[in-house]
């Protein structure tokens, strides 16, 4: 868009709603009435406030009514302008069918001229963003659904909803706000109304922010949001772009749905957020059952552990033989073994049946992996980076207990935690296992679920993590009292009316509809088996999904070789560009093309879509 050094002054229909032309001439106590509609056609939400300023400085603030239509009565002759209020992500995109954009308006509204004894404006808005927290306590049935609006604006859009959820340790932040007039390159004079700060969330972009022509302005964290909600500003704005938008004409602009759940269980504590994960994806399905029985079609985009939201979402639909309701899944870099989606427990190389999802392949018609060898979180530690044990060695050597790097593992909170984070990206410290009298969150976990006091006093905890001073006679009564709460919490779930029921002991199996008694009973022989072992599972962990793709299980799985040869399973190796576990989220021009471009958007299109392109 062209350059400008001072608010758009923009001449409005002299028409009336009464359809009466009438001639131009200055008038004293001019009557200005805006219809307010967004992209979509709908008027405004009525009653929402609207703060007009006219040329002699005066506000007029009146309402908008059923029709759409604020009325401001006696407004000065020459310009004015005008913001909403409390009105979360209605940004002017358009006046007059004149298109303006709404990063710059929001800063400066623009100023239009009214000569007439009534005139009306015509003002564009974008719908309002649509997202779902998974991360608050359900406090009712509605909790995990859109509202109705919510619904009738997917359908309008194209009668499509694009979900996208969020990855690892991502808080759940808040919308940042519109930069100020004064502080942006492309507005020099003062303008007639400057934005308050209750109209200024920005739910959109702000910036170039891409390539090799990133602009600076409006990267701090308080301009484009922080958390969850700055990803979903972020992935948005790229996906319009790579999906047609340009920035002169914001009016196509489609609204995802972010989905927020709770993956910020600290950096090292990977086990719970991948129990947080499918307790999330438990509660997706009810969305998913809403926007299918609402016939909108759905098309999800997962980063990194937002992968195992999903695919717990889609494993239990899977089970439950409710097939092909998702047109489309993209898993980015996903933080889940490579041999994920194939069809057969059996080849679960997790310890506890966590890492494979043999139905999930059923609930969707297509899945497409982006995935990249350079990814360094997902992938092995670098060749020349010390190992875990090397640096175990180094803390207990007394030659070094005295220098800076020991004395700050051992100072920290929690020194355990500290010395993995400083050996290798995230996805591989759950597979990690300890020597006696060490503990990690995966230990922890299920000596937290256990009673405190099981047989008799004082047996401290059921399942013995090392020597067991009690005797093998008390540890076999420990372990059956543990089996059968076990198989407690199965009956119990079983005998809700809850089709979904929530599990405690027994989250590590969520990814399963109903857990049966069965279920319950080999879990916990299991999890018996590998305390036995010293928490070794006896298999080597899978490579991440997200660093190596389809490339090694398509060779040894003939389930996942055909889904390949059929193009039901497909992928895009981002190896040469992609450097970064979050490098699509301020993507380089070839990050851009090749993947948010060429490997969503343009298939998206295939044989569904995204908003209205």
């Amino acid at each position: 868009m062209t350059e400008t050094l001072s608010p758009p002054r923009l001449q409005p229909s002299r028409t009336s709603l009464s359809g009466v032309t009438m001639p131009a001439h200055c008038s004293v106590g001019v009557t200005v009435l805006i219809v307010h509609r967004d992209t979509l056609g709908r008027y405004l939400p009525e009653g929402t406030s609207v703060s007009l300023k006219d040329s002699a400085g005066k506000t007029i603030s009146a309402t908008i009514d059923a029709e759409g239509v604020s009325r401001h009565e006696g407004a000065a002759p020459n310009k004015v302008a005008w913001q909403l209020a409390d009105a979360h992500g209605l940004h002017l995109v358009a006046v007059d069918d004149e298109p303006l954009d709404p990063c710059r308006t929001a800063a400066a509204p623009p100023e239009v001229d009214i000569a007439i004894d009534e005139t009306t404006i015509q003002a564009t808005y974008l719908p309002p963003p649509i997202s779902l927290n998974l991360r608050d306590e359900v406090t009712s049935s509605e909790s995990d659904l859109l509202s109705d609006e919510q619904l009738e604006q997917l359908r309008l859009a194209g009668n499509n909803a694009t979900l996208f959820l969020h990855g690892y340790n991502v808080p759940l932040g808040q919308y940042g706000v519109f930069a100020a007039w004064d502080k942006r390159t492309d507005i020099s004079a003062e303008p007639l109304l400057i934005t308050a700060h209750t109209a200024s969330n920005a739910t959109i972009l702000q910036g170039i922010n891409t390539g090799e022509h990133a602009s600076a302005e409006y990267r701090e964290e308080h301009d484009n949001g922080n958390g969850a909600h700055s990803w979903f500003v972020h992935m948005e704005y790229q996906l319009n772009r790579a999906a047609g938008m340009t920035e002169e004409d914001w009016r196509p602009y489609t609204r995802m749905v972010g989905v927020a759940w709770f993956g910020d269980t600290g950096s090292v504590d990977f086990f719970q957020a991948e129990l947080n994960a499918m307790a999330a994806g438990r509660r997706l399905v009810a969305l998913l059952e809403q926007l299918d029985e609402a016939d909108i079609a759905i098309n999800i985009i997962s980063h990194s552990l937002g992968a195992r939201v999903v695919l717990t979402a889609l494993n239990i639909l899977g089970e439950q033989d409710r097939h092909q309701w998702v047109d489309n899944i993209y898993l980015w870099e996903p933080a889940v073994a490579d041999n994920a989606l194939v069809n057969d427990a059996s080849q679960d190389s997790h310890p506890l049946g966590m890492g494979v999802f043999p139905d999930a392949h059923k609930a969707v018609r297509k899945v497409v992996v982006l995935h990249s060898e350079e990814d360094g979180i997902l992938g092995p530690p670098p060749e020349n980076a010390r190992s875990f044990w090397q640096q175990v060695a180094e803390i207990t050597s007394p030659a070094l207990r005295g220098t800076r790097w020991v004395q700050e593992i051992l100072g920290a909170d929690d020194w355990v935690d500290e010395l993995i984070g400083s050996a290798g990206g995230a996805y591989g410290k759950k597979w990690w296992v300890f020597p006696a009298g060490l503990s990690t969150p995966f230990i922890r976990y299920y000596t937290d679920k256990a009673p405190a006091d099981t047989v008799r006093p004082p047996v401290p905890q059921p399942i013995p993590v090392g020597p067991d001073p009690y005797g093998k006679e008390r540890a076999a009564q420990a372990w059956q009292e543990f089996r059968e709460m076990a198989i407690e919490e199965a009956r119990e779930a079983l005998a809700s009316a809850n089709p979904l029921p929530t599990y405690d002991l027994l989250a590590p199996l969520a990814h399963h509809a109903v857990v049966s008694e069965e279920r319950a009973v080999a879990y916990i022989d299991t999890l018996q088996w590998l305390v036995g072992r010293n928490w070794r599972a006896g298999k080597a962990p899978r490579p991440a999904l997200g660093s190596v793709g389809f490339g090694e299980v398509s060779k040894e799985n003939r389930f996942v070789e055909s889904k390949l040869t059929s193009k039901a399973y497909d992928f895009v190796d981002q190896t040469l560009w992609l450097f970064d576990h979050s490098g699509m989220k301020i993507p380089s021009d070839e990050v851009f093309e090749k993947s948010y471009q060429e490997g969503i958007v343009d298939r998206i299109k295939e044989a569904s879509r995204f908003g209205r392109y």
